[in-house]
């Protein structure tokens, strides 16, 4: 085993003990989280360790979204700025936090909302903070060397990079042999997407058509007329 590596993988993995996730009866793992009492609430019973500290973390976002303290979660780095805008925030699928966490308990039927998210918020042109997303999306492929002329292609792109990473094996055993060998580094700050306030164009009383619309190239009125 130690020869093809699958070993090592193995072990990385077994090293683990993950915040918020306890062993239940049936061999499933229960996701958890604790208050400032010490009284736990779950968050739903996964098939694996990792799922289960997934829900853990997406419950104390949801809650404390910016406040959360990195070092009372197990994946920080995993996040991309779309998931933490639909796990707290206007873009959240609720306004109440315990509406959120019941979703993240569902597992993989959140993660199939967020995905839609994501392909909705590549289409959201009229809204500044999903836009600046999108472009900053664009600003990371171009650095990387991969831009992607086609439409459809980025807006594939731009979903996939939305996903939870914890769902990448390959990040994930990266990962986890990162925190054993270095700990924690800057990737596991709690940074919170910028907030952007609604950007509105003044053209005057009686014109229906001063909402700005953000568009790859420059921006525009949802009439045409140009700003």
């Amino acid at each position: 085993m130690a020869g093809d590596g699958t070993g090592d993988d193995d072990d990385v993995h077994a090293r683990v003990k993950y915040k918020g996730v306890a062993r239940t009866a049936d061999g499933r793992w229960r996701g958890f989280i604790t208050n400032k009492f010490g009284r736990r609430y779950g968050v739903g019973d996964h098939g694996t360790p990792e799922e289960a500290a997934l829900a853990h973390d997406r419950a104390i976002l949801a809650i404390l979204g910016a406040h959360a303290s990195p070092a009372a979660l197990n994946f920080r780095a995993a996040f991309s700025d779309t998931e933490l805008r639909f796990l707290r925030g206007p873009h959240a699928p609720s306004r109440r936090a315990a509406g959120v966490v019941a979703a993240v308990m569902r597992g993989a039927a959140f993660d199939a909302a967020l995905e839609r998210f994501a392909a909705r918020a590549y289409d959201a042109h009229t809204d500044p903070e999903l836009a600046l997303d999108v472009a900053a999306f664009r600003l990371a492929t171009r650095d990387a060397g991969t831009p992607l002329a086609q439409p459809d292609a980025e807006r594939a792109a731009f979903v996939a990079a939305a996903r939870n990473k914890v769902h990448d094996a390959a990040w994930l055993r990266s990962y986890l042999r990162r925190r054993r060998l270095v700990g924690a580094t800057f990737e596991d700050e709690n940074r919170w997407p910028p907030v952007v306030p609604p950007a509105v164009a003044d053209v005057g009383d009686g014109f229906a058509g001063n909402e700005l619309v953000y568009l790859p190239y420059g921006s525009c009125h949802v009439d045409e007329m140009m700003i």
